[in-house]
């Protein structure tokens, strides 16, 4: 059975309880009282009509009240989604599911769900929700005994982001509207939206690593993982190089032939200050940008088999911790990586220059090191250079109107137009 559709919501009432609790409309502790002292009067002058007034209303208080104490013994909420991960654009369908397990139905059941701004329901009214970048959704039904009511509505994803729902507000009571209660239910669904991911060009990045999987034309060292074949011994082959087995077959001395690799690893930072000092506020767009940025960086390096890892300067949510992906490859990297993204704030809370030099330590000599930023303070430069100096590949990706150091050994990628990037210098 279906919804009777959306009701506009009514603010809280004065005395109500933060989690669950029952309010009088009507009734109050005066009223109760007033006819108890009625009954004994009437009892005591013996005036019929007066006792049965009072007795009327006593037992009005106490059947009402039973109704409401019980409406929502055996009755569930639940919320379920269809996807718990999408990309901007989706569509996602909310189910919203009230069933009864008792014969006592529920009369004048109203929800108000607590969802996210960043997904706007399709067909369904919504009000402003308490907290910033919230909204409310409202439900409104009556459920017999042994009955469930469901609703289906579609969400648009319009940004990236951890959307939790709930706290969901549910208010009942008896038929009479003498008494309500209201329950609450805590958030127990969550919908990531992964940043937007463009197709980007090829940014022809050096791999400079002497072992791993991609195979090139020439380098000086090889992997001894990876034998391609034999040949004859020479004075100046190894001596752990003999191909022991190969020797006593062919009754000579006989080497491995090592193929010569290369496994590029691929760090993306992400520098998510927006301006010199925090006290000048934040530019969420160019944050944003930054964001994306990275994602379809990493979408890409995973195309071209690097093993991709990712870094920035701000909090996952829910989570005290800076995003930190290490570099890896396989089905689950991207997703993992999609994922930090975009549960990534778009808050700076550590310096930049600190992160970069604290987690580019984990990289191996040769790697490449891929920074997207719109600031370039003298600790960034400075950091900048050191990397180059240690042997790494250097990758500069400015947004905006970041100023590009002129450091020897530096490689810039132009992407100031999204999805367009086209080497500028190298």
């Amino acid at each position: 059975m279906f919804g009777r559709g959306p009701v506009r919501g009514r603010p809280p009432l004065p005395d109500e309880p933060a989690g669950a609790g029952t309010r009088s409309v009507f009734f109050s502790r005066f009223w109760v009282v007033t006819a108890v002292i009625t009954l004994v009067a009437g009892m005591a002058s013996g005036l019929a009509a007066l006792s049965l007034a009072a007795l009327f209303v006593l037992c009005t208080a106490g059947l009402t009240w039973a109704w409401n104490r019980y409406c929502f013994e055996g009755l569930s909420f639940e919320r379920t989604l269809s996807v718990s991960k999408a990309f901007p654009g989706d569509r996602v369908e909310l189910t919203v599911r009230v069933v009864n397990r008792k014969v006592l139905p529920v009369v004048g059941l109203t929800v108000e769900d607590d969802l996210s701004d960043a997904l706007a329901p399709e067909d369904w009214e919504t009000t402003i929700g308490v907290a910033p970048g919230r909204r409310l959704m409202h439900f409104a039904t009556s459920v017999r005994p042994f009955e469930q009511v469901t609703w289906h509505i579609n969400l648009a994803c319009e940004r990236r982001g951890y959307h939790e729902f709930g706290p969901a507000v549910l208010r009942a009571g008896d038929p009479f509207g003498f008494f309500t209660t209201r329950r609450t239910v805590g958030r127990s669904n969550a919908l990531i939206v992964y940043p937007k991911v463009h197709a980007i060009d090829d940014l022809l990045l050096p791999a400079r690593q002497p072992f791993g999987e991609t195979r090139v034309a020439r380098h000086l060292l090889t992997d001894p993982a990876r034998i391609i074949g034999i040949r004859d011994y020479r004075p100046e082959d190894p001596f752990r190089g003999i191909h022991w087995k190969a020797t006593a077959r062919m009754m000579r001395l006989q080497v491995k032939v090592e193929e010569p690799v290369t496994a590029p690893q691929l760090g993306i930072f992400v520098n998510l200050d927006t301006f010199d000092h925090y006290w000048e506020g934040l530019d969420v767009e160019v944050a944003e940008q930054a964001i994306e940025i990275a994602a379809s960086l990493a979408v890409w390096a995973d195309n071209q088999r690097y093993a991709t890892g990712m870094y920035a300067n701000g909090i996952v949510a829910g989570s005290d911790q800076a995003l930190r992906v290490a570099p890896g490859r396989g089905p689950v990297q991207i997703p993992r990586v999609l994922e930090g993204l975009a549960k990534l704030t778009p808050y700076s809370t550590i310096n930049f220059a600190n992160v970069l030099k604290a987690e580019s330590t984990r990289f191996p000599w040769g790697s490449t090191l891929v920074v997207v930023s719109r600031m370039m303070p003298e600790a960034l430069q400075a950091q900048l250079s050191s990397l180059i100096g240690s042997g790494m590949s250097v990758v500069l990706i400015p947004i905006e109107s970041c100023p590009v150091p002129e450091l020897r050994g530096l490689i810039v990628r132009d992407v100031r137009t999204i999805g367009d990037l086209t080497p500028i210098s190298a």
